[in-house]
């Protein structure tokens, strides 16, 4: 894993999370337990802190940054689908942002917040706990469902076990071509 110290500061990940070879963690980032980072990820935290709780996941070629003076938190059981962007954001537990979002300066996602996919999360936004967003700039178009919040605890469950298995199995087969 591409894993790089920056000012002093160096990525924390524990033994039970997974980062890709083809993934880049800058800086300040510390991960929690059960993490999967993908190939392409990007995360920079060169100019303040990122950090990523337990069992959440962070999908192929996304990319967070952070300005200087700020911070991303992504808490417990989130899942940051393929190509988002997220600069200086606040991400509570449980939420799922969607293939191709971008987040931008300080918006906040309250818990079970879902974005919906290629949505553009507009400077400071503060979207409420159990609400999906949609458009760009991103509206409040309704309420997460009970069944919507189920298939995002699986969602979260698969990954987890993805991580495991990465963790177990994933071998570097490096050039030898057949």
């Amino acid at each position: 894993m591409a894993l790089y110290e920056f000012d002093g500061k160096r990525p924390q990940v524990p033994s039970d999370s997974f980062v890709h070879p083809a993934a880049v963690l800058i800086g300040d980032v510390k991960l929690g337990h059960e993490c999967l980072i993908a190939p392409g990820v990007s995360i920079r935290a060169d100019f303040g802190p990122v950090v990523i709780g337990n069992r959440s996941n962070v999908q192929d070629n996304s990319v967070i940054h952070v300005y200087p003076a700020s911070r991303v938190i992504i808490e417990e059981d989130v899942t940051i689908a393929h190509g988002t962007i997220l600069h200086d954001v606040i991400i509570k537990s449980k939420c799922v942002i969607g293939i191709g979002a971008i987040l931008l300066f300080n918006s906040v996602c309250e818990e079970d917040v879902f974005v919906s996919v290629g949505s553009i999360v507009p400077r400071s936004m503060h979207i409420p706990a159990g609400k999906i967003v949609s458009g760009n700039p991103a509206k409040i178009t309704h309420d997460v469902t009970d069944e919507q919040k189920m298939m995002a605890k699986a969602g979260i469950d698969y990954y987890c076990d993805i991580c495991k298995k990465y963790i177990a199995t994933m071998k570097d087969e490096g050039c030898n071509l057949i």
